[in-house]
């Protein structure tokens, strides 16, 4: 495994990816759908039921990544989500966990690959690079 490469991908899927999950998991549902109106396009796409499966689709991978965060070590799990989720900035993870930088940084890393070795055994994403 290239550690190095992992870390990077980690943390790249907290700055994007799990964002994205997060806004399209709790998008609100749609109450109604009304018939009453003309159909505008002739296309075959079904946009709600396109919609309604991206959204599950995503809180199923959501509950997936939090159920990985979970299984991190409680200081650990303190640092991913102070560092990757949050985005708080080195002396505030410091400050928070009363450690020194070079055992941020250690604490960091080995969360980000103890996520991403989780992550891939529960789910089909796989941020693992070889």
């Amino acid at each position: 495994m290239d550690e190095q490469a992992t870390v990077r991908r980690v943390k790249a899927f907290f700055k994007d990816d799990y964002k994205r999950l997060k806004l399209l998991a709790d998008a609100p549902t749609l109450q109604s759908v009304s018939y009453d109106r003309p159909k505008v396009t002739a296309s075959r796409n079904n946009y709600v039921e396109d919609l309604a499966i991206k959204r599950t689709d995503a809180q199923n991978k959501l509950e997936l990544v939090n159920y990985a965060i979970g299984c991190l070590g409680e200081v650990e799990r303190m640092v991913l989500d102070a560092k990757a989720i949050k985005g708080l900035i080195n002396w505030q993870v410091e400050e928070l966990t009363g450690y020194g930088s070079s055992r941020v940084y250690e604490l960091q890393k080995s969360a980000c690959l103890n996520f991403a070795k989780t992550l891939a055994m529960i789910s089909d994403i796989d941020l693992i690079i070889k």
